[in-house]
């Protein structure tokens, strides 16, 4: 008798039929000769077919944790069809797998379609992750900073695939990578200067503190978007006025990620505006802010990775003020501090 995946296979062959969330979960956890026996059946696929099943495979793995689809995805990841092979690596985005990375490496230097390119550049930032927190092996470690660093510094290469290779390497706090994200930021492309934004706050050294609530204030809603993650990331309490501005903004992503940004930096006036939101008839809003709630609780614990020095915080103060901007964006988020703004003003209603 036929095993249910052996059967999901039949199903995936009837190019009349829809690829729906059942049949793709009958695939999930496969076995080696399961795997093999997916790679024949999709070879004999339309690309549109094969687009169409990585596609909704991709989409029930970020919607259940349960499903397991690394083997299939890896077997994906050198089809002949570029979307499908862009499709192989986001939905691998969760495999830490060393062996993996090589795969990732080769496709990062060979790989003709440079949307791919741009897809394992950012898939790449795990590893970069891993590899600060000493859990690569320092050889592959090496191996993946200097594949990342030719595309950056290849004049010639795709702008997505560079940015979204600054993204990944701004993990390593070094000279050389700062000076790749100070690059980024005075880029001409708009894209990469976002790029630089995002690397700013992975690289979560205080020198960007300036850049990061500069652009907050005042930059485009894309530039203000990242600089409201990088506020998060680098858990600047000098962002929370101006982060609790921007959730009664009308545009819900930047709304969104003000939330999310309050909730990585913590403190009780945070929570306070987070706890009201958590009553919002927006749904979205509200979720955002009960899944904040969560995280402003766990970043209460100092972090020393994210102490400056109180002569830096003194300077970038008097910088801000020869800027011109209200001292009210640029008080600390100090309990007993009275910054001008009042909890109460959120209309949740």
């Amino acid at each position: 008798m036929p095993s249910e995946f052996e059967r999901a296979l039949d199903e995936v062959r009837n190019e009349n039929r829809p690829v729906d969330r059942r049949l793709v979960a009958a695939l999930s956890d496969p076995t080696r000769a399961e795997t093999d026996a997916f790679a024949v059946c999709i070879a004999q696929l339309s690309a549109a077919r094969r687009r169409e099943l990585l596609a909704m495979m991709v989409e029930s793995a970020e919607e259940s944790f349960e499903l397991e689809f690394s083997l299939l995805f890896r077997a994906c990841l050198r089809d002949a069809d570029a979307e499908v092979r862009r499709s192989a690596v986001y939905g691998l985005w969760e495999d830490e797998r060393p062996g993996l990375l090589g795969e990732l490496l080769t496709m990062l230097e060979t790989d003709p379609d440079a949307q791919v390119r741009a897809a394992v550049a950012m898939a790449l930032g795990r590893f970069v992750y891993m590899a600060e927190g000493d859990e690569l092996e320092e050889g592959r470690a090496v191996w993946l900073r200097t594949a990342l660093e030719r595309v950056i510094d290849n004049p010639s290469e795709d702008v997505d695939v560079v940015r979204r290779a600054i993204e990944s390497i701004a993990y390593i706090n070094d000279e050389r990578v700062r000076g790749y994200i100070d690059r980024a930021y005075e880029h001409g492309d708009s894209r990469m200067r976002e790029s630089a934004l995002f690397a700013m706050g992975r690289n979560a050294d205080p020198v960007w503190t300036e850049t990061v609530l500069t652009e907050l204030h005042e930059g485009s809603p894309a530039m203000r978007y990242e600089a409201a993650r990088a506020s998060g990331e680098m858990q600047l309490r000098r962002a929370v006025g101006m982060l609790i501005s921007m959730t009664r903004e009308p545009d819900a992503e930047l709304q969104v990620m003000a939330v999310w940004a309050l909730g990585q930096i913590g403190g009780e006036r945070a929570e306070r505006l987070l706890e009201r939101l958590a009553d919002s008839d927006d749904e979205a809003l509200r979720m955002a802010a009960l899944d904040a709630i969560e995280e402003a609780r766990l970043a209460t614990r100092p972090m020393d990775m994210f102490v400056q020095d109180l002569d830096d915080i003194e300077c970038i103060e008097e910088q801000f003020s020869s800027n011109g901007m209200d001292d009210e964006f640029m008080l600390d988020d100090d309990e007993d501090d009275d910054d001008g703004w009042d909890d109460d003003f959120i209309d949740i209603d």
